[in-house]
């Protein structure tokens, strides 16, 4: 293999690679980037679960290929001073790099030891704009569990129905639910995908209207950008069908801005520094017109007003302000809608029209 190419191209590449490298693996090929020089520069990465391959341009001299540890590569790359690197392959495991006046010669492993990921998509396949997929990841995964006793909840539940994508995280604690119409979308999916692979995922997405092609099989899905294709094993199991939770009526209803309620529930968490259920976040309504928030710990105590309109009953409830935090930092919408079955009941947080997201969360008992 000899090439040349662009450090700060390659540097992209190697940093989105990089994210599916495996760490302290027991197989040490797996620790490294698989570099494959043929019509232009492929750079993999894989941890046995998740592959992440970056086709980028090169002015290739001589095919070939090489594993490369992955941290060394990154630190030798970043700290080049020239934009301008070459590339090439000696004594069949030596990587060496030259740019401007340093040479760097590192020891990997035959491309061959690389274990072979399948990136072929299937006929089935779903397009949107890689800022919406972003969206609708950020939207829902705060809420994916991390009990690894329960590993079909540590990912988020990819449905299509009709022509519209839903993605469902829940934890035991709370749901989140975001769902977009895609014109044309004509397939029915129920799959469940890593919480870990969907993360890296959302900070490979461009927040542009690129789009992105989602192409789910049986046993694992593929993400591709065009240049940077992502493929991930899938969770195994049926996911809890969100539907038969959601609460069918509401007793209390009031519609508040998200960043107000947000901006409220952080300031009484200042006294909170611990998720003991003896100290949560109390939302009350002492009248028609108010919502207080309050919270008291050995700390000291904290109390804020928040003008509302009421429907329904009177509230005394408490929840856990960082399961309302990470909702409401989320929701771009002027205003949201929230409402309660009762003080043991959980809380519903939804648009002010349409469906394209829902929150539940449900109460801390006393």
């Amino acid at each position: 293999m000899k090439l040349t190419c662009s450090r700060n191209h390659l540097m992209d590449a190697i940093s989105t690679v990089q994210r599916a490298v495996a760490t302290r693996s027991a197989n040490p090929v797996l620790d490294g980037i698989l570099l494959k020089a043929d019509q232009e520069l492929v750079l993999t990465g894989y941890d046995n679960e998740t592959g992440i391959e970056y086709r980028m341009e090169a002015d290739i001299s001589q095919k070939g290929g090489l594993v490369v540890p992955a941290r060394v590569l990154s630190e030798v790359v970043r700290k080049l001073s020239d934009n301008h690197v070459y590339l090439a392959i000696k004594d069949d495991t030596v990587l060496v790099v030259e740019s401007g006046k340093s040479v760097f010669n590192i020891r990997g492993y035959a491309a061959d030891k690389y274990p072979e990921i399948q990136f072929v998509e299937e006929d089935a396949k779903i397009s949107l704009k890689q800022s919406t997929l972003r969206q609708m990841i950020n939207q829902t995964i705060f809420a994916v569990s991390t009990d690894q006793s329960r590993p079909i909840l540590m990912g988020l539940n990819l449905i299509c129905e009709n022509d519209t994508l839903t993605i469902v995280a829940l934890d035991g604690f709370r749901l989140a639910v975001r769902k977009e119409t895609i014109p044309g979308l004509d397939m029915n999916v129920n799959i469940i995908i890593p919480a870990k692979a969907m993360s890296e995922i959302s900070r490979i997405m461009s927040d542009t209207d690129e789009e992105v092609i989602i192409s789910p099989s049986h046993n694992y899905i593929i993400f591709n950008k065009g240049n940077v294709k992502v493929v991930t094993r899938l969770i195994r199991g049926e996911f809890l069908n969100y539907k038969s939770i959601i609460p069918r009526d509401a007793n209390t209803s009031l519609m508040i801005s998200p960043e107000v309620l947000y901006a409220a529930v952080a300031r009484a968490s200042i006294m909170i520094d611990t998720e003991d259920r003896r100290f949560p976040v109390v939302f009350q309504t002492p009248d028609a017109d108010t919502l207080t928030i309050e919270s008291k710990t050995d700390i000291g105590t904290a109390r804020e007003e928040i003008p509302i309109a009421l429907s329904g009953d009177k509230i005394e409830i408490d929840f856990n302000p960082r399961f309302f935090m990470e909702a409401l930092r989320e929701v771009s919408d002027d205003q949201v809608i929230l409402t309660f079955s009762g003080n043991l009941q959980p809380c519903s947080i939804k648009p002010e029209s349409g469906e394209h997201f829902y929150y539940m969360i449900l109460p801390l008992r006393r």
